[in-house]
C-alpha cells in the first residue's frame, strides 16, 4: 500500500468515499471543492493506494494555536472503502499524517467526529490510535 497526496485526477475514486462519510456530491462539484483545497497550502489531502486503486483517504489542515506557540493539524475527513477496513488503511494515514506532523513541528493532531450510534466503531478506531476525548464540538450553520 502507498500513502501519497492526493491529486485532482483522483475526484472519481473519491466520490464513493465522501458517500460512505455521508457527503455525497457529484464529481463537478468535488473537483471544484478539491481544486480550493489543494490550492490553498495549509490544507493537505492523503490518499492510500493499492494496485492504482484508491483504498480511503484522509483530509487536514494545519491551523495555528491560540492559547499555545505553534500549530495542530485537523482531520476534516477519514474514510476507507466498506469492504477496505479493519486491513490496517486508517491507521496507516494517521501514522503518515503524524509523520509529516512530527517533520514540520506540528504539535497535536484534533478531529471531531459526529454523535450517531453508527460512529461508535469510529470511537474505537480514534482511541486505539491514541486520541482523547478533551473537548465538546459545537456547530451553527449560517444560511446562505
Amino acid at each position: 500500500m502507498k500513502i501519497r497526496q492526493a491529486s485532482l485526477a483522483d475526484v472519481s475514486a473519491l466520490l464513493p468515499l465522501y458517500e460512505d462519510l455521508g457527503y455525497p456530491t457529484t464529481q463537478k462539484l468535488l473537483s471544484q471543492r478539491l481544486e480550493n483545497i489543494l490550492s490553498n497550502s495549509t490544507y493537505g489531502c492523503l490518499v492510500a493506494e493499492e494496485k492504482e486503486e484508491i483504498l480511503g483517504f484522509l483530509g487536514y489542515v494545519q491551523l495555528c494555536f491560540f492559547e499555545d506557540e505553534g500549530s495542530y493539524f485537523r482531520i476534516l475527513a477519514l474514510s476507507v472503502r466498506q469492504e477496505s477496513r479493519r486491513k490496517g488503511i486508517g491507521t496507516a494515514l494517521l501514522n503518515e499524517l503524524k509523520k509529516i506532523a512530527e517533520q514540520n513541528r506540528v504539535k497535536a493532531l484534533t478531529l471531531n467526529s459526529g454523535l450517531g450510534v453508527d460512529r461508535q466503531v469510529a470511537y474505537r478506531f480514534y482511541e486505539k490510535f491514541g486520541f482523547e476525548k478533551v473537548t465538546t464540538g459545537f456547530g451553527l450553520y449560517l444560511e446562505e
